[in-house]
C-alpha cells in the first residue's frame, strides 16, 4: 500500500515539473502577454547558479512563444526573474507570420518585448528584407536599427548605409552615413534618406545625387520615386540631363513619364549645345517636345564669346522648328516660308557690296534719277527755284550746272573722286551672289536640323546687348535664320540712332546685327552731341551694319521726310534742312550720321540755325525714346 502512494506521489510531483518548465511567469506578474510558453524542448534543464538566480535550458531545439511571436533556435536559456531569453543557432522570430527575423544570436527582453540580435542578421516583412549584422529590434513598436552596417534589398532596388532604422507598421527604413541605392534604372547616393517599401518612394535630407540614363541630379531635400522616377525636390536642386542641359531651381518636380518639369524660384536653364540660357521665377520644360515655358520675370541670354544678348518679358517661349506641327498655328504660319518672304520693296542698290561694306562708296543710284545730298561736313546745298535756276546756298561757292531735269543737288567732298557719279549716274550692280548672302532668309531656309531652336516674347520685350538695345511688345527669333521680329511698336537703339516703326526685323550674323528692315511707320532719329536731333522718316527702312554698328540705311515712302542739321568746315551748325523724297539714303560713321541722300520727287528748305520754326523742328509723330532704353544688362533682370 505504501508502494503505491510513493508513486503517487512521485507523478504528481513529475506533473508538477513539467508545468513548471510550460509557463516560466515572472515572479509578481501577471500580464499573461509577457509570459513565455515553452512550446517544444527536447533536452531541458533547470540551472541555479546562485542563490536568487534560476535558469531554464533549451537544447535539441527550442520553440517559446510569447503572445503571437514564436522564437525558435537550437538551444535557449530563460531566466524567469528578468524575463530575459538568449538564443543560440538558427534564430527566427515569428510575429504573427508578418514580420520575421533571422539571426545567429538573440537577446530578448520579454518586459520590454527588444531583441538584440547579432550575425547574419534577416528582417523581411514581405515586402523587402533587411540584411545587416548586429540588430536591435523592438518587436512591440516593430522598430529595429542598425549601426554597424547593413542593407535592404526590395524589388530589384538595394540600399545600404552604415546606419539605418526600420518601421514594421509603415514600412518605412532610414538610412543614414553614406547611403547607397542601387536600382534597375537608378543610382542614389545621399547622407541620409527614408525608403517605403510599398510606394517605392525615397525621401531625403542632406546631400544627394542621383542618377540614370537621362538625368544627373544634385539635391538636398525632396522625393524621389524609384518605380516611376518622378521627384519633387524642396531645396536648390541642379539637374543635368541627357542632352547636356543643365537646369537648376529652388523647387522643382519631375514627371518622367511625360517628359516635363517645373521648376520654381530663380530658376537657370543652361543648354550649351544651343548656346542659351534662360532664368526665371517659374519655367515649365517639356522634354519629349524639347520646349519650354518661362514666367515671372524670366531672361534668356543667348551666349557669344565677346557680346552676349540678353532678351526679358513676361513670358518667354522656346521649342525646335521641327515639331512646329504641334504649335499652336500662329507659330507655324510666322516660320512658314511663305511669310519669311519678306516684301522688301528695294532695289539691288540696298544690297551691301561685295566686301560687305559701304565705307567707300554709296549704293547703286537707279538710272535718271535725281539726288539731293546734305554731307556732315564740307557740303553746298543747292535748291531748284522756279523763277530761275541758281544757288540759293552755296557754303563752298562751287556750283555746277544743273539742267532742267534736275532738281536739286549738292556736292560734297565725296567718298569716290568721280563726282559725276554723285550727280546720278548708275554705280556697278553688286554681283548676284549677293542676293543669297547668309544674311537673307531664303538662304537659311534650306537648315532642317531637329535642333534648330525659335524662341517667343510676349509683352514687355527688352533686348540689350553692347552693340544693341529694343524693345517691343513680342518677339519671336528663329535660329533657322538668325532674324528678330520685334512686334507691335518696336524701338531699336543702336549708339546714338534710335529706329522705331510698325514692326521691325533684325538680322543677325554670328550674333551681331547685320541688317534692319523696318515695315509701316518706320522713324530714324539720330541725336547729335549739342542735343539736336536729326530726323528720316517714311514708310520702310533698311539698314545694314558692320561689326555692330549702323553703316547705311535707305528709307523709303510717299514721301520719305527729313529733318537734319548740316555742318561746315569748323563743325558749326548752318542750318538745319527739312525736305522729302522718293528715297532717302543715310550714311554713319562711329555711330554719327555724316551724309543724307534724297532721290526722286525732291523737295525742302533750308533754315539758318536762328531761323529755325518751332513747328518744323520735328517731324510728325517724332518721339525721343531715350528714357525706356535698356541701360544695361542688370535692368532686364529686375
Amino acid at each position: 500500500m505504501r508502494n503505491y502512494v510513493n508513486i503517487a506521489c512521485l507523478l504528481i510531483l513529475l506533473h508538477a515539473a513539467c508545468d513548471s518548465f510550460g509557463q516560466v511567469p515572472a515572479p509578481g506578474n501577471t500580464d499573461a502577454s509577457r509570459e513565455f510558453e515553452i512550446i517544444r524542448g527536447p533536452s531541458m534543464r533547470t540551472l541555479r547558479p546562485d542563490s536568487t538566480t534560476t535558469l531554464q535550458t533549451i537544447a535539441g531545439g527550442a520553440v517559446i512563444k510569447q503572445g503571437t511571436t514564436i522564437f525558435t533556435s537550437d538551444s535557449a536559456v530563460i531566466n524567469p526573474t528578468t524575463h530575459i531569453v538568449e538564443a543560440f543557432g538558427h534564430v527566427h522570430i515569428n510575429q504573427a507570420d508578418s514580420v520575421q527575423t533571422y539571426a545567429d544570436y538573440l537577446k530578448y527582453l520579454g518586459i520590454e518585448k527588444i531583441a538584440y540580435l547579432k550575425g547574419n542578421v534577416t528582417l523581411t516583412d514581405k515586402k523587402g528584407t533587411l540584411l545587416t549584422q548586429d540588430l536591435d529590434y523592438n518587436l512591440g513598436s516593430g522598430i529595429g536599427n542598425y549601426h554597424s552596417g547593413g542593407k535592404v534589398i526590395d524589388r530589384g532596388n538595394t540600399i545600404t548605409s552604415q546606419e539605418g532604422t526600420y518601421y514594421s507598421d509603415t514600412k518605412d527604413v532610414y538610412f543614414r552615413n553614406n547611403v547607397d541605392v542601387i536600382g534597375p534604372k537608378n543610382r542614389i547616393k545621399a547622407d541620409s534618406l527614408i525608403y517605403n517599401m510599398e510606394s517605392e518612394v525615397v525621401a531625403f535630407t542632406g546631400n544627394t545625387t542621383i542618377k540614370n540614363n537621362e538625368v544627373n541630379i544634385n539635391t538636398t531635400q525632396g522625393t524621389y520615386d524609384l518605380k516611376t522616377s518622378n521627384a519633387f525636390f524642396t531645396s536648390r536642386t541642379a539637374v543635368k540631363d541627357s542632352s547636356n542641359r543643365y537646369y537648376v531651381a529652388n523647387n522643382m518636380a519631375l514627371d518622367d513619364k511625360s517628359g516635363n518639369a517645373q521648376l520654381e524660384g530663380n530658376a537657370i536653364i543652361r543648354d550649351s549645345a544651343n548656346g542659351f540660357i534662360v532664368t526665371g521665377n517659374q519655367i515649365f520644360l517639356d522634354k519629349k517636345n524639347n520646349s519650354f515655358l518661362a514666367t515671372r520675370k524670366p531672361v534668356m541670354i543667348i551666349i557669344q564669346k565677346n557680346d552676349s544678348t540678353y532678351i526679358s518679358a513676361d513670358t518667354l517661349f522656346s521649342g525646335i522648328t521641327s515639331l512646329l506641327d504641334k504649335q499652336p498655328e500662329i507659330i507655324r504660319k510666322v516660320l512658314a516660308k511663305d511669310s519669311l518672304e519678306i516684301p522688301i520693296d528695294i532695289d539691288s542698290s540696298a544690297l551691301p557690296l561685295a566686301n560687305d561694306s559701304l565705307q567707300n562708296e554709296p549704293p547703286v543710284l537707279q538710272q535718271d534719277s535725281t539726288t539731293f545730298i546734305l554731307n556732315k561736313k564740307d557740303s553746298a546745298i543747292f535748291l531748284k527755284d522756279d523763277s530761275f535756276h541758281k544757288p540759293i546756298v552755296n557754303l563752298q561757292n562751287r556750283v555746277i550746272n544743273i539742267d532742267s531735269t534736275t532738281e536739286a543737288v549738292a556736292i560734297s567732298k565725296p567718298r569716290i573722286t568721280d563726282t559725276a557719279r554723285m550727280a546720278g549716274s548708275p554705280l556697278p550692280s553688286p554681283p548676284d551672289s549677293l542676293l543669297t548672302n547668309d544674311v537673307l532668309i531664303k538662304d537659311s531656309l534650306a537648315l532642317k536640323d531637329s535642333t534648330i531652336r525659335y524662341f517667343l516674347g510676349f509683352h514687355h520685350v527688352k533686348i540689350y546687348n553692347d552693340s544693341l538695345q529694343s524693345i517691343c511688345d513680342s518677339l519671336f527669333f528663329s535660329a533657322r535664320d538668325s532674324v528678330f521680329r520685334l512686334f507691335y511698336d518696336p524701338v531699336v537703339w543702336a549708339g546714338k540712332n534710335q529706329v522705331n516703326g510698325d514692326t521691325i526685323f533684325l538680322y543677325t550674323r554670328n550674333q551681331k546685327p547685320a541688317r534692319m528692315y523696318v515695315f509701316e511707320k518706320g522713324m530714324i532719329v539720330n541725336k547729335t552731341p549739342e542735343g539736336f536731333f536729326n530726323q528720316i522718316a517714311g514708310k520702310t527702312i533698311n539698314g545694314y551694319f558692320i561689326d555692330g554698328k549702323i553703316d547705311y540705311m535707305r528709307v523709303r515712302g510717299s514721301q520719305a521726310e527729313s529733318v537734319y542739321y548740316a555742318m561746315d568746315d569748323d563743325s558749326s551748325y548752318v542750318g538745319m534742312n527739312r525736305a522729302s523724297g522718293d528715297v532717302i539714303d543715310l550714311y554713319f560713321q562711329k555711330d554719327d550720321l555724316i551724309k543724307v541722300l534724297f532721290v526722286n520727287d525732291v523737295a525742302g528748305k533750308m533754315y539758318p540755325m536762328k531761323e529755325i520754326p518751332a513747328d518744323a523742328r520735328n517731324l510728325k509723330n517724332f518721339l525721343w525714346l531715350d528714357e525706356k532704353r535698356p541701360k544695361n544688362k542688370l535692368e532686364l533682370f529686375e
